[in-house]
């Protein structure tokens, strides 16, 4: 068969917090690795988004890093950079369990045949996951983590580089003060995120303009009010959809973690009785409900924008390599973030690029 898909680690207990190291000893060129995680809980009082959990996933060779982000933001740089959501289970209930994944692809799609990771260009190729099972979900201590890597088999490639996400900057917003944020000029960028994961409100109540410029500030290629730019960009990609499970401890108004951010919408309803659920609408982090009978579980799908407070700005047209920003022709890059009148100013702003890294 032409592709195979490789356990790097069966589900292990992640009970204890800890950082996990694995040894990728495969030769064939990766295409995509997921790291899934699975949690129980012992309460019903949310403490954070599950994602939580996973507080850094690092691929390197060495003092050479390959990829290093939070769960939360390698999973919104997968979803915007291919429109595929992976699995995300939202369960805040007693005895239940949450699952999330996070996909890490070095291509520009599954399978892509100029663009994957080659672990024959390396000698000491490692994933490492940093892990603690009471930063999410609700109260339990009971979890396991899967690996796994999506690998080219007998159809023989060779990739000219790979999909190359790093973070280049991260800063406390001071209210209606710019950030100038120099980009690399290493390999062509092929897109650009930034946000805060637990803001109280949606990405434009953090920033309120962006810009891009290149050649020292000649040339501006996008210039926005965030408000405008959002949903503007949020044409290109398709909702992110949580399947949630809460259970509120009485009628007065209960708050639970989603992953969407802005133009939220939760269609919550009690599963044991047929009573009335206010849901509310919402930006940011969390989001409120009542009901009018309490004590039972309320489950639906909850569906928005700017997953975990992240936006995405494409510098590239099509699927060419070429079509990507070369900012070495042009000198220099800048992005510009002014920020809102009344940011969360304790919630550190992170910077990524997406870049062509070529062998």
């Amino acid at each position: 068969m032409n592709y195979r898909e490789v356990e790097v680690l069966a589900a292990e207990s992640i009970t204890v917090a800890g950082t996990r190291t694995i040894d990728l000893n495969i030769t064939e060129p990766i295409s995509k690795i997921s790291v899934t995680i699975k949690k129980f809980n012992t309460n019903s009082t949310p403490i954070a988004h599950p994602m939580k959990i996973i507080k850094n996933i690092t691929i390197c060779d060495g003092a050479d890093i390959l990829f290093s982000m939070n769960g939360s933001d390698a999973a919104a740089l997968n979803y915007y950079s291919t429109n595929i959501q992976p699995p995300s289970i939202i369960n805040y209930c007693t005895g239940q369990a949450s699952v999330q994944m996070v996909q890490i692809n070095f291509g520009r799609y599954l399978y892509d045949e100029q663009l994957a990771l080659v672990p024959s260009k390396y000698s000491n190729l490692q994933i490492k996951v940093e892990h603690d099972i009471a930063l999410g979900a609700a109260t339990g201590t009971v979890g396991y983590m899967q690996i796994y890597a999506h690998c080219f088999d007998e159809k023989v490639i060779n990739p000219v580089g790979f999909i190359y996400n790093k973070e280049i900057y991260e800063y406390l917003p001071v209210a209606n003060a710019w950030r100038y944020i120099d980009l690399p000029t290493d390999y062509p960028i092929r897109a650009i995120m930034f946000g805060a994961n637990e803001c109280t409100e949606g990405p434009n109540f953090n920033i309120e303009r962006i810009k891009l410029t290149e050649n020292q500030g000649k040339h501006h290629l996008i210039e926005s009010q965030m408000h405008y730019y959002m949903y503007q960009s949020g044409a290109y990609y398709d909702p992110w959809n949580d399947m949630v499970y809460v259970m509120p401890s009485s009628t007065s108004a209960f708050g639970y973690f989603l992953t969407p951010h802005f133009e939220r919408q939760a269609h919550l309803s009690n599963t044991l009785a047929a009573t009335a659920v206010m849901n509310q609408s919402a930006a940011g982090c969390a989001q409120n409900m009542a009901v009018a009978t309490g004590a039972n579980v309320c489950q639906g799908m909850v569906f928005g924008h700017n997953p975990f407070g992240q936006t995405w700005l494409k510098t590239y047209g099509g699927d060419s390599l070429d079509d990507c920003w070369n900012i070495e022709y042009a000198g220099s890059g800048r992005l510009e973030l002014q920020a809102a009148a009344g940011p969360d100013v304790d919630e550190y702003i992170r910077v990524y690029t997406q870049q062509i890294r070529g062998y």
